[in-house]
């Protein structure tokens, strides 16, 4: 996954400059679009967190209020940003560094380091330093088979929208008993992840 980084302008003395400069804007435009851009990226926060603390888990909560994020209740309907953010803070809060990762699975870092750049082993990079998201472990090591699935998908999508992918019944992953089965499930039972790789190189 390639992080993408954002060189700031030079230092200005125009203090409208500055606020845009350490939010990584370039603004050299009208007063009232600099104020509009000004209440945009003051409402962020709100707009990426409005969901009603009645909706969320405590661990979820949890996570928030360590982030220094206010939770309170909001009116209206749930915000689609609202519920990617705290699955994206609650993947990272519960994630692998590749230490822990080579601990559980009894190889060494520089190995799994290989696995995440050959995209058998799912990552995510934040700080400079990679995330291994706990969803691909079992107790045992790696759910089976999950290095050949991951390899298949782009390598372009994020953390929650493979895990969303993973966890989420497939109509087409059915059990001997009928039961619709999520790609995770599938593989955990040692089923055969053709279908499963499939699938993972249409999303």
């Amino acid at each position: 996954m390639t992080q993408v980084t954002h060189e700031l302008p030079e230092p200005s003395d125009s203090a409208d400059a500055r606020y845009f400069q350490w939010h990584g804007l370039s603004a050299e435009a009208p007063a009232t679009l600099n104020q509009a851009l000004r209440d945009a990226i003051g409402a962020l926060r709100g707009l990426l967190y409005p969901a009603s603390d009645n909706e969320l888990t405590d661990p979820e909560l949890a996570v928030l209020r360590r982030g220094g994020i206010a939770v309170a209740e909001y009116p209206g309907t749930p915000d689609p940003l609202a519920d990617y953010a705290v699955e994206f803070a609650a993947i990272l809060s519960t994630s692998l560094s590749p230490a822990d990762a080579a601990g559980r699975l009894g190889v060494s870092p520089a190995r799994v380091r290989q696995t995440i750049q050959s995209g058998t082993l799912f990552a995510v990079r934040v700080g400079g330093r990679w995330r291994v998201p706990l969803f691909q472990f079992t107790p045992d090591g790696l759910v089976p088979n999950i290095g050949a699935v991951n390899g298949a998908a782009p390598g372009t999508i994020d953390a929650v929208s493979l895990q969303r992918w993973y966890t989420t019944p497939d109509p087409d992953l059915r059990a001997p008993d009928e039961r619709t089965l999520s790609p995770l499930e599938w593989l955990k039972a040692g089923r055969d992840p053709t279908p499963v790789i499939a699938a993972a190189r249409e999303l």
